[in-house]
């Protein structure tokens, strides 16, 4: 599967130097690193897979509703307490 190139522009280069120091540790090439950290990055933020190069599981409608519904019961508990 190929991949999609990138190319970064602008780079601090205290931020390059930490990338390829932490690149060397993991004896991963620059740009394996580099895709590493967003990996786990974006991961990090809230995503469920163990990786981005997969597409995310499927869900259900029903079980998305339900998330909702669950979230606006939420949302209007906060609001009476507010009054």
């Amino acid at each position: 599967m190929a991949g999609i190139t990138i190319t970064l522009k602008n780079v601090p280069p205290e931020l390059h130097r930490t990338l390829k120091e932490s690149a060397m540790r993991n004896k991963r090439s620059l740009n394996q690193e580099a895709i590493h950290t967003l990996e786990h990055s974006l991961l990090s933020a809230g995503e469920h897979r163990t990786t981005l190069r997969q597409p995310p599981a499927t869900r259900s409608v029903g079980k998305i509703l339900v998330s909702r519904k669950l979230l606006d019961s939420r949302a209007d508990e906060v609001m009476d307490r507010g009054s």
